[in-house]
């Protein structure tokens, strides 16, 4: 009797115990999860940009208030 349904074209669907559709779906899932990964290191690679880019500038303030104190210091003198 199977044989007469497959040869008739219906398909043999076990629904969610369908190892190919579960295959199938776990493949988008892992796809899905890459790009995710992507993404994310992405957005890891420019936070880290902006925070070198914060310690850059907190050290040229420091630098800047140190001239000032120092100008300040002397032109009281």
């Amino acid at each position: 009797m199977i044989t007469i349904l497959y040869c008739q074209g219906m398909k043999d669907d076990r629904g969610e115990l369908d190892l190919t559709k579960q295959i199938d779906t776990l493949k988008k899932t892992l796809e899905g999860y890459k790009i995710l990964v992507d993404v994310q290191q992405k957005q890891i690679w420019e936070l880290k940009k902006f925070v070198s880019e914060d310690y850059k500038n907190k050290n040229l303030l420091q630098g800047y208030q140190k001239v000032i104190e120092d100008l300040i210091i002397r032109s009281r003198k």
